[in-house]
């Protein structure tokens, strides 16, 4: 029974990782393409009217995911075993979603 509470954790773990990689994988890469105003071309309208004042939308994005990261890699810390089950998962989450957007698409 024991063996079977790690195996169902250890589950959990790895749907909580993926499903983490996939919603950071969008979420830097918008805050990320904002911040860097690399979604609008160079010298175009929207680039110089909405580009700059973007910016600050970009960087709060990345402080609210460092914000919201942060206590989950803590927690994974506390509990070794499957901090890098959680890792491997959600590298694996954010391969996904690229894979998909920058290979087969």
């Amino acid at each position: 029974m024991k063996q079977l509470c790690s195996v169902i954790k250890g589950i959990i773990v790895v749907i909580i990782g993926l499903i983490w990689g996939m919603v950071s994988f969008f979420w830097l890469g918008y805050s990320v393409l904002t911040l860097g105003n690399f979604m609008e071309e160079p010298g175009s309208f929207d680039y110089v009217a909405e580009g700059e004042s973007m910016r600050i939308y970009g960087l709060i994005g990345c402080v609210f995911y460092v914000i919201v990261f942060a206590p989950i890699l803590c927690f994974f810390y506390k509990h070794k075993q499957y901090l890098y089950i959680f890792l491997l998962s959600m590298m694996l989450g954010g391969i996904f979603p690229s894979v998909y957007i920058f290979v087969i698409r």
